[in-house]
């Protein structure tokens, strides 16, 4: 046999050695991609479950749950994930309205990230809805589902203030009276400037200091303010806590 023809079969032999190499690597990462996928998919899952079966646990034992909660973010920098779990928390806790108040106002250059965020994450079973500032508070036809909205300083005081230039100008123009003017006429007229959205009834906020931040001072006037740990260390069992904490507070309404 001469020489050329053993490089050819040499050549040949390596070549499908190669072919063969090259395709078990592709099978082998097409697999490992496929496990992984399915492996998150089943820690999902598991986690949803867990998650949604022990906050329904609690929830036998709890009083009272509220309708609508607020966080107030101190100092610190919005968390992501943080602000993620305690919606879907909330939700699974059968929470109808939540809103997170930035008064740095960096969540509203934000609102659309944080909003794919939340939906790519899927805590516990629910649908998270992010209202625009014309829609109402209006049901979708989902029974388990929670509305979030981001509120910054503009939303207190200066909704506030814009309202009451609003009636001074309604009255000098004698489309309204003064004596139309009361408590119950004001929260109207606010709730259609929010979306028609209840006043919170429990407020959670962040940071070592028991302080606001200017967070709605008309709609907060009931408002059950309980502190939280820092963002980054706010477990699943330091929110059933603050539910507990909500549950066992006696609201006497000013009697």
């Amino acid at each position: 046999m001469s020489t050329s023809i053993l490089y050819k079969v040499a050549w040949l032999l390596l070549h499908l050695l190669f072919t063969f190499v090259e395709t078990v690597i592709f099978y082998r990462n097409f697999l490992l991609r496929k496990f992984k996928k399915y492996w998150k998919s089943l820690k999902a899952e598991h986690g949803t479950q867990s998650a949604a079966e022990y906050i329904k646990l609690h929830r036998e034992y709890l009083d009272k749950i509220p309708n609508h909660m607020a966080v107030i973010l101190g100092l610190e920098e919005p968390h992501f994930e943080t602000l993620t779990n305690i919606i879907y928390w909330a939700m699974a806790s059968e929470i109808s309205y939540i809103s997170i108040y930035d008064h740095k106002e960096l969540l509203q250059a934000q609102q659309n990230d944080l909003r794919e965020f939340v939906l790519s994450r899927k805590i516990t079973p629910g649908h998270v809805i992010f209202p625009s500032s014309h829609e109402t508070a209006n049901g979708n036809g989902f029974k388990n589902q929670i509305r979030v909205q981001i509120l910054s300083r503009a939303d207190g005081k200066q909704t506030i203030g814009d309202l009451c230039r609003t009636l001074s100008q309604e009255v000098q123009q004698g489309k309204l009276q003064i004596d139309q003017i009361d408590v119950e006429f004001v929260n109207r007229r606010l709730s259609d400037l929010t979306g028609r959205i209840p006043d919170p009834d429990i407020a959670i906020y962040t940071g070592k200091f028991c302080c606001t931040y200017g967070f709605l001072p008309w709609q907060s006037r009931l408002t059950e303010f309980i502190p939280m740990e820092s963002q980054k260390h706010f477990s699943l069992d330091d929110y059933l806590s603050i539910l507990y904490k909500y549950a066992k507070k006696e609201q006497r309404f000013g009697k």
